[in-house]
């Protein structure tokens, strides 16, 4: 296929080149037969003019009888027959007998036809001729009366025009100097195609291989056009295709992890149970149901996820009073904060409602208080905060835990995403919270980022819509 492109280009360059080295060829040619045929014109004229001056001085230093000599000598010396005529058409004298004996009948606009039988290698013929213009000149005598006008005619030997040699001779050097130029042309346009195609090809060859499953497969940029941005726009798809196939492998892992042990500890306990190793008493049964519970809240959360990626999840969407939703997430973690010495607190002042659904917004808030309980050391504080921008309310949920290094911050909203990376209970749940949290959030065409830093802490910021007035 690229030879294909490369040749089309090479054909649309030969063309273009062909039409305008013929248009320029035409042109040219045109422009230096008009240029020449007037040089040629005014060169006659000049030697017209000379050659009648010259004719005016031996005419005038003889009498009417010697016309024809003087003419015939003129005639011989400039290879071209002559004649004088006088203003109402009569010869006066010529360079040649035949001419001499021919019948001159002057018409208008200054044309004269000749009449006249030429008499070559023993032949007699009839020729006859109309001359239009052409070379002559008016001969005066010094009180400057009209003489007659001098005619030249071209020698029978010499017909073909002057031009024509001078026409050919120039045809030729400009088809020369055209295919010269078109074969460099031609040349650079191949060279230049196979440069330009050459990224093309990469392309093509790392697509290629990444259609065969090789995902680290990139392509250098080396240019700032619009090749290299296709290089660029390539090279990001192939990072995230590679980087999905990552999160797509630790996704899998990461199910069967968080599935592999709530199912071990009922099959455990049932087992224990069964072979007559553990009582069935209610502390049992209730461990087995904090398992089965477990087991029904990753299920419920996986869903969720799924639900709102697709863009399917079901919002009861009213006008809520954030600090009510707020209070209610406080009050459903204040217990365990202060079992864990934490001061927890809110500062949410008199805002506008916020059209959302209240049970989402409230799991979203609970979500975020749980991770900063989970980050935050003995002594630490946690707070929620707010204000209103534009058509949105800013909620910022804020802890002094131990914070996250930038290669976990850009991550944390990924499904199963853990910064510990041992995904022991005791640092967190199964990584689904912050996941759910981004897709609820945008759900209500919001917006979620989060700012952290080691050892400092904290700040997850949400965007909420200000309900519009009924």
């Amino acid at each position: 296929m690229m030879r294909s492109l490369r040749a089309r280009l090479f054909l649309v360059a030969a063309i273009t080149l062909a039409v305008a080295l013929g248009v320029v060829g035409l042109m040219s040619r045109r422009v230096a037969q008009m240029e020449f045929r007037r040089f040629e014109r005014v060169e006659r004229a000049v030697h017209v003019e000379g050659l009648a001056r010259e004719l005016t001085l031996r005419i005038a230093a003889t009498d009417s009888s010697q016309y024809d000599r003087v003419l015939e000598e003129l005639g011989r010396a400039e290879k071209r027959e002559l004649m004088l005529v006088d203003p109402t058409g009569r010869m006066l004298g010529a360079s040649t007998a035949d001419l001499r004996a021919a019948r001159v009948t002057p018409g208008p606009m200054g044309r004269i036809e000749i009449d006249r039988v030429v008499t070559r290698n023993g032949r007699e013929t009839h020729v006859r001729a109309l001359l239009q213009g052409g070379p002559r000149a008016v001969l005066r005598r010094r009180d400057g009366s009209e003489i007659g006008t001098l005619v030249i005619l071209p020698a029978a030997e010499s017909e073909p025009h002057s031009a024509r040699p001078f026409g050919v001779s120039f045809d030729m050097r400009l088809t020369v100097a055209a295919l010269a130029a078109g074969l460099v042309a031609l040349a650079l346009s191949w060279w230049l195609s196979r440069r330009i195609l050459r990224p093309v090809d990469a392309l093509t060859l790392a697509a290629r291989r990444l259609g065969a499953g090789d995902l680290s497969s990139r392509v250098p940029v080396a240019s700032s056009d619009e090749i290299g941005e296709l290089s660029r726009a390539f090279n990001t798809m192939a990072e995230d295709l590679a980087r999905q196939e990552t999160l797509r492998r630790n996704l899998m892992g990461d199910v069967a992890h968080e599935l592999r042990t709530p199912l071990t500890n009922l099959r455990g306990q049932i087992e224990a149970v069964e072979d007559g190793l553990l009582a069935p008493t209610p502390e049992t049964l209730r461990s087995l149901r904090e398992e089965v519970l477990l087991l029904t809240r990753l299920v419920e959360d996986l869903q969720t996820v799924a639900v709102a990626e697709a863009g399917r999840l079901s919002l009861e969407r009213a006008p809520v009073a954030l600090r009510d939703l707020v209070d209610g997430a406080l009050d459903s973690v204040r217990a365990v904060a202060a079992d864990r010495g934490l001061t927890i607190a809110s500062a949410i002042p008199d805002l506008p409602m916020v059209d959302v659904d209240p049970t989402r917004i409230g799991q979203v808030l609970r979500n975020l208080l749980g991770n900063a309980i989970t980050a935050t050391s003995k002594g630490g504080r946690i707070e929620i905060s707010a204000h209103v921008e534009r058509d949105f309310v800013h909620v910022f949920v804020t802890d002094t835990g131990r914070g996250m290094a930038p290669e976990h911050v850009a991550q944390v909203f990924e499904r199963f995403y853990r910064v510990d990376p041992s995904r022991a209970r005791a640092t967190g749940g199964a990584g689904l919270g912050l996941a759910i949290v981004k897709a609820i959030v945008e759900a209500h065409g919001g917006a979620v980022t989060v700012t952290s830093e080691l050892g400092q802490g904290t700040s997850f910021r949400f965007t909420l819509p200000v309900a519009r007035p009924a």
